[in-house]
């Protein structure tokens, strides 16, 4: 379902904003500090937000981490 929005750009330092609102942000399951990908097409003023999937993470330990830094240090 397409949802319409009126928002106005804001100012934010030397860059330009539009907030989202609350209701894509949690119906998108996004949060804040989530990285989107925004595509645009200036030429008919378009713009596309989207959730920027996230690489699988691995859930390793610390030690794994240290075991391997002395394993590339060695070798």
């Amino acid at each position: 379902m397409i949802q319409r929005f009126v928002k106005r750009i804001i100012k934010v330092g030397n860059s330009a904003a539009v907030m989202l609102p609350a209701s894509f942000v949690k119906e998108g399951n996004l949060k804040i500090g989530d990285e989107v990908i925004v595509e645009t097409m200036a030429r008919y003023q378009t713009a596309m937000i989207k959730p920027r999937k996230n690489k699988k993470t691995l859930n390793l330990s610390p030690e794994f981490f240290y075991w391997l830094e002395k394993v590339n240090k060695k070798y």
